[in-house]
């Protein structure tokens, strides 16, 4: 890389929080047309860092430069201006506007000076999702289109400015796998373009396959800088974690009892048809297949979350018909797919959040809670829930915790109840670092094997599921296409079914 300029560098980039200390002293340098991937743990700053770089956050101390010059950022709107852009994991769309509409949002093209073109606008947008084979409904809103399609709309608004410098903060956490390599063709299109990429992500797969550096930040710093080929998957969660971890996954015991769950024959949603499943006492079982399979609208039927057409829902022996209440009454407990939509409650603080379902348990008469109670509660969750929940005090705004952390906060809220039989993981690790990911295949193991609890574990990454699951079932256009036990998994069988 060294017959290439410096687009961009910051020297002892700083900057502090209410107890935290984001960033210490980071040197980083970004160089014209390569993709430089940022990895490290949740809470490791590489989110605090790229804020910096956008003019979201101001650095304590430090300098930034761009193409030589010192530039000081007080608002994100100049580093718009100087074409440095940014694509969040938080889908920033307007949901009402459709796709075309999202994408040309301020740069609409008018008719007689005052009227926008629709129909122009539509024309840009195919223009520039054709440009880099990006496929997408443009001309339906937002709010009907699926994570992934807005995550693709997100990305063309971005390509649209024809940034300098384009930040991509875990972009591909919500696509299929041909969406992945759509992806990654559009943006070494970019870069071959001169246009400087900058890919904060925990999928190493990947980084390896993609970037040209590496950066590895671990709290707060940056701790190495390598060419890829200087540097092994290995040795690069050693550096992030600051620990060996000898196994991706923990050693799985099978230890299954007697079927605590069973579904038979569900119908539901206009796609799933006869669908049937049991998981058993100290089990944990794994559903995988493509986004769009009928995984999570399953769930969501079996928790009366969706309205189910046919079928018989069995709880340790007694039918139940499907109801969030109910379930939660049996032991029965979701987490679900996307933790800042529909498992965090953002007004509330830390505390609140992880108390929230105990509130009939601490309330007083008249509805007043005990104050002791529920810090009483707070400590008991988190030394009972087993992960490391990294946080400066039980008081503070949920949303300033990293995605790992918001991640257990929501896991912990279940996994201390005494009566749990139960739990339902709708893709938990989506967004976690290699560190919490393992931390979260520890729990799930050991929910099965010294509480009995049933597990299931819907995932999208079929290696963690092959790594955890004691068996799976594989899910295809609303269907069940297969059951394999666990020395029966084999990716190759596996995909063949739901492809």
């Amino acid at each position: 890389m060294s017959d290439k300029s410096i687009v961009l560098k910051t020297v002892s980039i700083s900057k502090s929080f209410p107890g935290v200390k984001a960033l210490n002293n980071v040197d980083f340098d970004l160089f014209e047309g390569e993709i430089h991937a940022i990895c490290g743990e949740n809470g490791a700053g590489k989110s605090t860092f790229c804020n910096v770089l956008t003019g979201i956050v101001r650095p304590d101390d430090g300098k930034t430069f761009l193409n030589g010059e010192e530039i000081r950022l007080t608002h994100p709107s100049q580093a718009l201006k100087m074409g440095i852009r940014m694509v969040y994991q938080e889908r920033n769309l307007i949901p009402y506007l459709t796709g075309a509409q999202n994408i040309l949002l301020r740069e609409e093209p008018v008719r007689g000076g005052f009227l926008i073109d629709e129909r122009s606008i539509l024309k840009k947008a195919e223009k520039i999702a054709a440009l880099y084979d990006l496929k997408v409904p443009l001309d339906v809103p937002v709010s009907l289109l699926s994570a992934a399609q807005r995550q693709a709309i997100e990305i063309l608004r971005a390509f649209l400015y024809k940034p300098r410098i384009l930040i991509l903060d875990e972009p591909t956490s919500s696509l299929t796998e041909s969406e992945v390599q759509s992806l990654f063709k559009a943006i070494h299109q970019i870069k071959d373009e001169g246009v400087s990429v900058i890919l904060i992500t925990h999928k190493l797969e990947e980084v390896f396959e993609n970037a040209e550096r590496i950066s590895i930040f671990r709290n707060g710093e940056r701790i190495i800088t390598r060419d890829k080929e200087d540097l092994s998957e290995e040795e690069a969660i050693r550096l992030m974690v600051n620990r060996n971890i000898s196994s991706l996954f923990p050693e799985v015991t099978n230890r299954a009892g007697d079927t605590i769950l069973q579904v038979e024959n569900l119908s539901g949603s206009g796609f799933l048809r006869d669908i049937s499943i049991y998981l058993r006492k100290g089990e944990v079982l794994g559903f995988y297949g493509l986004i769009g399979s009928g995984r999570t609208e399953f769930i969501e039927h079996l928790y009366g979350l969706r309205e189910t057409k046919t079928g018989r829902v069995i709880v340790k022996g007694k039918e139940v018909h499907p109801n969030v209440h109910k379930m939660i009454d049996e032991g029965v407990f979701l987490v679900p797919d996307d933790r800042r939509e529909k498992g965090l409650l953002a007004s509330l603080n830390l505390k609140k959040n992880l108390t929230i379902s105990y509130i009939n348990e601490f309330s007083k008469l008249l509805g007043l809670v005990s104050a002791r109670k529920v810090n009483s509660l707070v400590k008991t969750i988190l030394d009972k829930s087993s992960l490391s929940l990294k946080y400066s005090n039980i008081n503070q705004d949920v949303q300033v915790l990293s995605g790992g952390n918001q991640q257990k906060v929501v896991i912990g809220r279940w996994i201390s109840k005494d009566h749990m039989s139960v739990l339902i993981l709708d893709d938990p690790t989506n967004g976690i670092d290699v560190g919490t990911k393992f931390e979260i295949y520890k729990m799930i193991r050991n929910l099965a094997g010294e509480k009995g609890v049933g597990v299931i574990f819907i995932s999208s990454e079929l290696p963690e599921l092959i790594g955890v699951c004691d068996r799976l079932y594989i899910f295809k256009e609303g269907k069940i296409a297969g059951e394999l036990h666990r020395e029966e998994f084999d990716d190759e069988k596996i995909l063949s079914k739901a492809i």
